[in-house]
């Protein structure tokens, strides 16, 4: 009988002490989250600038949207998310958890989830032309992680892991700006792939305990509004994938790759695409990526650097652009000589990188016609594509601008509107975030 009376005391006893560990691990992470002086500015593994607090706006109070602003500041400059996200990704790739298994297994509770959050029916799947008897580039040998770079043939890759869950919310953040704009703009949706979804074999993927993107793309293309216009990458990309559609040292795809793209929106559109061949191109060789410096320096990558090569408009070589520092607008070229950049960064070469707000005027056309892409890093190589097809190109980069597509389609006439959205930013809260805040 005594030692059941004590059995509840120390069970409270160890109930109090939980929930003080606990409290004391919340209060320290507040703590750290309160320090502004630790509060990073630049992310080393997304190779991006992050958010900076923003400016107050009686707009903006009044909506909402500068409350929805200082939460992003936050969580995207907080002081240990580099570690958590490097944490998380190492964590994601100790479970081994096969694509199949990963949709299989919570199958019903995302189709009740998807149903919930599109209520639209299932749109049928465009093909992309292409040539018949293309060679075939799939990777089919087993490599090795350097650091957290899967690396194979002297080439590196991202493994990605798909959330169902989570690209739900990607889904449904572009249903809603879809219905906001229905009717007044052609809305376009454009996800990209990593190179490990267009070059690897499924038996390579599998070996890794990785997702297949094509059915991540599938998943997310069947749950957007039927109006909403899917452009068909991944398809188009893994038959062309003996080709140089990625770099083997960096996370994006290349010029080559990103004309691939133009091709399906071209097909998506109803337009003709350029032949490439009648474009001029230039060549920046000595192009150590991303892969290079977050996989170790791999020597296996260090020994076969890539080259840039990027392709001229026809229309107009110039653009106009401003910074995070300044609203005031510069001229630059869309394609610039990055001959003289250093290794990681010539990638610059397409529209000077990742700005808010740039814009290309083709001369040669006198229709008015306005397109807008909303991009990550990804669509700097896409752009030049698009300026022979318009009067008007703008383009604004998802994290960094304050421009909205409200203003864009009342000030600038826009018909067009396209995100272009790299996978990973499809399973990202920060970016579908800011992607909502823009298509207001």
């Amino acid at each position: 009988m005594e030692e059941n009376k004590k059995s509840p005391d120390r069970f409270h006893y160890m109930h109090v002490v939980k929930i003080s560990v606990f409290s004391v691990i919340l209060i320290i992470f507040c703590i750290v989250g309160m320090l502004a002086f630790l509060r990073p500015t630049i992310s080393k593994s997304e190779k991006r600038e992050l958010e900076k607090f923003p400016e107050i706006s009686l707009v903006g109070i009044w909506d909402g949207s500068y409350f929805k602003k200082i939460d992003i500041w936050y969580s995207d400059t907080y002081p240990l998310r580099e570690v958590m996200i490097i944490a998380s990704q190492k964590f994601q790739n100790l479970y081994g958890v096969r694509s199949e298994q990963i949709i299989e297994t919570k199958k019903n509770k995302v189709e009740k989830k998807a149903i919930a959050a599109a209520k639209v029916p299932t749109p049928e799947k465009k093909s992309v032309p292409v040539a018949a008897n293309l060679p075939d580039g799939t990777v089919k040998e087993i490599g090795e992680m350097r650091g957290n770079i899967y690396v194979t043939n002297n080439c590196g890759y991202e493994l990605y892991n798909f959330l169902p869950d989570v690209n739900l919310e990607f889904v449904q953040t572009m249903n809603n700006i879809f219905s906001r704009f229905n009717g007044v703009v052609n809305f376009y949706v454009m996800l990209v792939p990593t190179s490990a979804g267009v070059m690897l074999d499924k038996n390579v993927l599998d070996d890794m305990g990785v997702s297949d993107q094509a059915e991540a793309i599938k998943f997310d293309y069947d749950r957007l509004h039927p109006k909403i216009h899917k452009v068909n990458t991944i398809d188009i990309l893994r038959k062309h994938n003996a080709e140089y559609v990625y770099f083997h040292t960096d996370h994006h795809w290349t010029a080559l790759g990103a004309y691939y793209a133009y091709v399906a929106f071209c097909e998506e559109k109803g337009i003709k695409p350029h032949d490439i061949k009648t474009y001029e191109k230039v060549e920046f060789p000595g192009f150590l990526g991303s892969f290079y410096s977050s996989g170790n320096r791999s020597p296996e990558l260090a020994a076969n650097p890539d080259t840039v090569i990027a392709y001229y408009p026809k229309g107009t070589k110039k653009m106009m652009f401003n910074t995070r520092e300044s609203y005031e607008f510069y001229e630059g070229d869309i394609i610039s000589d990055a001959t003289t950049y250093d290794t990681g960064s010539k990638y610059i070469a397409f529209v000077n990188g990742d700005l808010p707000f740039s814009y290309a005027h083709n001369e040669n056309i006198h229709d008015g016609s306005a397109v807008v892409v909303i991009k990550d890093s990804l669509g700097n190589a896409f752009v030049p594509w698009l300026v022979d097809h318009y009067e008007y190109t703008y383009w604004l980069d998802a994290r960094y601008t304050q421009a909205t597509l409200s203003q864009m389609v009342l000030d600038h006439n826009v018909k067009d509107v396209i995100y272009e959205v790299g996978i990973y930013g499809a399973s990202n809260p920060y970016m579908y975030n800011r992607y909502d805040l823009i298509g207001r």
